[in-house]
């Protein structure tokens, strides 16, 4: 059976599961201009754990975030978590927090104790003057934040008002008419800006995929808080379409593929997806982004919780990107990045809900082990500091890094609810996927997994099969750079051929690059059955030039203060001579080794002594902290004839797993 037809049939069961519903206990359960929703008891003690881990988590991540809320200084009436501004890392970590909030003021063996103060009082004197501050501050409002500017009517806008609606779906009839009625008017307007719209795609370089994902969710929210309304056809519709636009391949303008009861060609609007299943954002191939059909996916709560069969448009492509993602998730729970990472680097408490979802409603016993892992991390993070914080200030960056996780694994807990009995399923793979959109290929050894990738970015890893992962995604891993005098940046490396060749059991490559118009690079790598890890250069001068730095053959080396699996620090050794690198020391150390070593894990060896530099960095840097090896380092100025062969290398990298 293929994937899609899996995905059928699971959905199928849990529809069936769906519509046998028990009521919560402990009052009404929607109100009046809602659809109802109501919650099947979980039976399962395996599953019970996981929800009751999840709410846990959730419980002390709302003691974290309230410590920041405070009065807006417009209206001492009103609450927020912010500095009051109209844009995205203003509003978004506030409509995810009060998502949040709503979730545990409703649901759940509530705990007084952990959130930091009784449910009456948090509905009460947060949840409402939060939400009061946002349908206030909306376009549709009757004020501006403190930049003098509305929120609303933006790029994200609309997901921000999903989490606005779901909070208000929630809470139920304990949100005062009143307010009700703002929330409703905010989420009606963000629905109407896309009811008639054409979703827009793109493949290469920035995909529409998300975009089309958050925009499509607005509609589920609009249904939910207003069933009766005569808008809702066209809501239905849309929310269909601009789902089913999100995860669409090239391959789907022929396809006659049944889709909510129409062949997808003919609701073709455009790929937003490679035929491989991979996609581009932020000019990479990006794992991250490979996620993001859960926002579509996660629609399919809002439909079993109201006893309704999830369109299919939800899921369409979401198993073909999830086993692209099997194939770049490590041990701890996080994700290889082959062409590069430029958000934080430890996000494996964003693919909880991914692997939730992909349990619950896709019915793939693999992904209950993924969920695993990742919950795993979460909880590790969480006992860090006192306060409930996941992320620790040096490791993410971004505004709603924690808020988001809100309402993700309070989605994910009600989902729980309706996952049938854990049967996991062993999610490793190994050998060879070769992904030709992506122009990556990848190699999963029994000690390491070895990526290239020729496209969007040039780079070649050798990561260790271990939770403490080693190697980080640095830029031009593998290729390094070449600066020349006078000049503070590097020379832009750019490919000029390659030869592949793959096997079931490890590939090889040849490629030639040239770094600027000035030296020309050879480069052949090897990837083996038991795990080595093959890397040879030869550098020729194209044209007279003089150098002030090369620094190939570069290896990132993570090395954090408080990462949940590592120590701060790393054992760096040259032929037997050890010393210990302290995490952001900026310890920096050169010379000559036939054999090196890094915590016992990754050996490195060659026949002809390498010119080795450790630059340990002094400080984290997009929420990681990545020491450089270079293999090859020859430094100061150094003057080169065109045609001049200016070094060769050759080292075998081997993995020792945890």
């Amino acid at each position: 059976m293929g994937a899609s037809a899996m995905l059928r049939t699971s959905f199928a069961a849990v529809f069936a599961l769906a519509v046998v519903f028990l009521p919560l206990s402990g009052g009404p359960t929607a109100a009046a201009e809602g659809l109802k929703w109501q919650l099947p008891v979980v039976s399962d003690p395996a599953i019970q754990d996981r929800c009751d881990r999840l709410y846990r988590a959730v419980q002390r991540l709302a003691h974290h975030l309230l410590q920041s809320a405070h009065p807006w200084k417009e209206d001492p009436r009103l609450l927020l978590l912010t500095e009051s501004r109209s844009g995205e890392h203003h509003i978004r970590p506030n409509t995810g927090t009060v998502a949040g909030l709503a979730f545990l003021y409703r649901f759940g063996p509530y705990d007084e104790k952990q959130v930091g103060m009784p449910r009456a009082e948090l509905l009460e004197t947060k949840i409402l003057p939060m939400i009061r501050y946002l349908t206030t501050t909306h376009v549709t409002g009757s004020r501006p934040t403190s930049d003098g500017k509305k929120w609303g009517d933006a790029w994200q806008s609309a997901s921000w008002a999903n989490a606005l609606g779901l909070a208000a779906w929630w809470l139920d009839d304990a949100l005062p008419d009143d307010l009700a009625a703002e929330v409703r008017r905010v989420v009606a307007h963000e629905a109407g800006r896309f009811v008639s719209a054409d979703p827009p795609h793109q493949i290469k370089d920035d995909t529409k995929a998300e975009e089309n994902a958050w925009n499509s969710m607005i509609f589920s929210a609009a249904i939910l808080l207003m069933p009766d309304d005569p808008r809702r056809p066209q809501w239905e519709a849309a929310f269909q379409k601009w789902a089913l636009s999100a995860f669409l391949r090239p391959a789907d303008e022929r396809s006659s593929a049944l889709v909510d009861g129409r062949p997808v060609s003919e609701q073709f609007t455009g790929a937003n997806i490679h035929d491989d299943f991979t996609l581009e954002n932020h000019h990479i191939v990006h794992p991250d982004y490979m996620t993001t059909w859960s926002m579509t996916l996660g629609c399919s709560l809002d439909f079993v919780l109201t006893g309704r069969r999830p369109p299919e448009a939800l899921r369409y492509n979401a198993a073909g990107i999830y086993e692209n993602l099997k194939w770049f998730t490590l041990p701890d729970g996080g994700f290889m990045y082959p062409s590069g990472q430029d958000w934080t680097l430890y996000r494996h408490v964003d693919w909880l809900h991914p692997h939730l979802l992909m349990a619950i409603f896709g019915r793939d016993p693999e992904a209950w082990p993924l969920a695993d892992q990742c919950l795993e991390v979460v909880e590790k993070m969480q006992a860090r500091t006192p306060s409930g914080t996941i992320y620790l200030p040096e490791e993410n960056f971004f505004a709603s890094a924690q808020s988001d996780k809100m309402k993700a694994y309070s989605q994910a807990w009600l989902g729980l609810h309706f996952a049938e009995r854990i049967r996991p399923a062993n999610p490793s793979r190994r050998g060879v996927r070769r992904l030709e959109s992506a122009r990556i290929i990848l190699h999963r050894t029994p000690t390491s997994v070895h990526s290239l990738s020729w496209g969007t970015a040039v780079m070649a890893q050798c990561v260790p099969l271990r939770k403490d992962r080693l190697v980080s995604p640095q830029p031009a891993s593998g290729v390094g750079v070449i600066r020349l005098k006078g000049q503070d940046k590097p020379l832009p490396v750019s490919l000029v051929d390659i030869q592949l060749a793959d096997r079931a059991d490890g590939f090889s490559a040849q490629l030639v690059l040239n770094h600027g118009r000035a030296v020309r690079a050879r480069l052949f790598f090897d990837s083996l059955p038991d795990g080595t890890w093959r890397m040879r250069e030869q550098l020729t001068a194209l044209e007279d030039v003089t150098t002030s730095e090369i620094a190939t053959g570069l290896i990132g080396i993570l090395n954090d203060r408080r990462w949940v699996y590592q120590r701060g620090e790393r054992k760096v050794s040259l032929d037997g001579q050890s010393q210990t690198v302290a995490a952001c020391s900026g310890q920096r150390f050169h010379g000559q080794a036939r054999r090196l070593d890094i915590d016992s894990c990754l050996h490195i060896a060659s026949e002809a002594p390498l010119r080795v530099r450790y630059q340990a960095a002094t400080k984290p840097h997009r929420g990681r902290t990545t020491d450089e090896l270079s293999l090859n380092c020859i430094e100061g100025e150094r003057r080169w004839q065109a045609g001049q062969t200016i070094s060769e290398y050759e080292a075998t990298v081997r993995c020792k797993p945890d």
